[in-house]
């Protein structure tokens, strides 16, 4: 065996480039674009496979914008990346029910100079206290577990 390198088709891939290329292959065959017996042929071909030409050949006829997409390593030129979201989506109603809560509480503080007893929050907390339980009701008595 030559010391040399044979191009970019001739390097050895392992068992994940082989993985990666049966999936994409099945994800082919359930667009439309091979029927079940080039896939079951490629497939067989894919997982025996050896360098990268080899499974290059493999999906080669197909299109490649389909290819692109179905890459979950890279993403098409000029697209954002995605980021996950910091907050859950609940942060989307909670976080600004809180600054307004936060800011009517400043307001009646200084409008009341500091003397101000939350009633109508508590009415607010014993709503919103009881959402994980079933019924509205009161219910007296020991939890039950």
């Amino acid at each position: 065996m030559g010391a040399e390198l044979q191009g970019p088709g001739g390097y050895r891939v392992g068992d994940a480039d082989r993985n990666r290329t049966a999936d994409l292959l099945k994800e082919a065959h359930a667009a439309g674009y091979l029927t079940l017996e080039e896939v079951d042929e490629r497939l067989g071909t894919a997982l025996a496979a050896r360098t990268r030409g080899e499974l290059d050949q493999l999906v080669a006829d197909l299109p490649p914008e389909w290819r692109a997409g179905q890459d979950p390593d890279r993403r098409p030129a000029g697209s954002p990346a995605r980021r996950r979201r910091a907050l859950p989506p609940e942060a989307d109603w909670l976080v600004p029910l809180l600054v307004v809560l936060a800011a009517c509480l400043v307001v009646l503080a200084v409008v009341t100079r500091g003397f101000f007893f939350p009633w109508p929050l508590l009415w607010i907390l014993f709503a919103f206290g009881r959402r994980g339980r079933a019924g509205w009701g009161p219910r007296w008595g020991p939890p039950r577990w």
